[in-house]
């Protein structure tokens, strides 16, 4: 309790009597080290906490987010009120927020989906960014572009953001494990795929194995069924499937998966997931478990299923 009160106390000093850190050094008769450690530790304890207001904080459901959180294991949770209660769309609302977490520079990764599509419709709303780089994190579904777009979606942000494409000219899921090791040889892919390991932030659809499936009702995998994913699955993030618990759970699929490997996609330091839907809910509680995203866009209706049923 004695600690409490020393950090209530510098934390009162510093943010509400607005004094330096070496005044109140000087007033406690402490380094000025200390008192800059010790202001960490009360944002850590929860002592402080911090509040951004801006256009899209007041269409979210902090009650529901901070539910969420306490949760699981998520950095931040996004939670968007219904769109009919708010004017505006639940895309519209993502991508403001985007714009407040996306770098300026260095390069991002794009998943694929339905998803992504419909908040790149949207991202230029986010400032300008041509010194962004945006990777295709997967490969592309040539003639299912449609269905599921992957290409698409990279040119949509890209030229909204004014940034840099780098496309991956592969398809999604190679034949073989083999066939995807030659795939990779070829040097145009190979630049990618190396670029793969500069990725800072991921920003990724939620897919689930239900028959409705974009990888299913495109038949993108035209031997895949949904009773063989929800077997053993009951979510991917760009094709890694994995079970209710978050551990990958389809070594063959994943092995076949031209881009980001599964260790790739771990290795990425900030991994945000937009999803949203009844049918999703069972993936996404998945992908919280597992820790597979640090931050999750979604809607009141979804995060109120997501709160009865972590």
């Amino acid at each position: 309790m004695a600690k409490r009160r020393l950090l209530e106390r510098i934390a009162r000093m510093y943010y509400i009597l607005d004094l330096n850190q070496q005044q109140i050094a000087e007033q406690l008769g402490i380094g000025r080290s200390s008192v800059a450690r010790l202001l960490n530790q009360a944002r850590e304890r929860g002592v402080v906490h911090f509040q951004i207001d801006s256009d899209p904080d007041s269409y979210r459901c902090h009650q529901l987010e901070r539910e969420l959180l306490n949760q699981t294991r998520l950095k931040d949770c996004v939670v968007f009120q219904n769109g009919g209660d708010t004017g505006y769309s639940f895309e519209t609302l993502a991508s403001q927020y985007l714009n407040t977490v996306l770098p300026f520079t260095g390069t991002i990764g794009l998943g694929w989906g339905k998803t992504l599509y419909a908040v790149g419709s949207q991202i230029h709303l986010c400032d300008p960014r041509p010194g962004l780089k945006v990777l295709q994190l997967s490969g592309g579904s040539g003639t299912k572009e449609e269905y599921v777009p992957a290409t698409s979606v990279v040119q949509l942000w890209t030229r909204a953001l004014r940034a840099k494409p780098y496309y991956l000219p592969a398809p999604a899921v190679a034949s073989t494990a083999e066939s995807r090791k030659r795939f990779l040889e070829d040097p145009s892919i190979g630049a990618v795929v190396d670029e793969l390991k500069k990725v800072s932030v991921a920003i990724v659809g939620i897919g689930h194995t239900g028959e409705d499936a974009s990888i299913i009702t495109s038949r993108l995998i035209p031997d895949l069924t949904s009773d063989t994913l929800s077997a053993c699955s009951v979510g991917d993030v760009i094709l890694h499937f994995y079970d209710e618990n978050g551990n990958f759970s389809f070594d063959d699929l994943s092995e076949r998966v031209i881009g980001a490997s599964r260790e790739d996609f771990l290795r990425i330091n900030l991994r945000i997931g937009i999803a949203y839907g009844e049918n999703k809910i069972r993936a996404i509680v998945g992908a919280l478990r597992g820790d597979l995203v640090h931050i999750l866009i979604t809607t009141e209706a979804t995060a109120e299923a997501l709160v009865r049923a972590i």
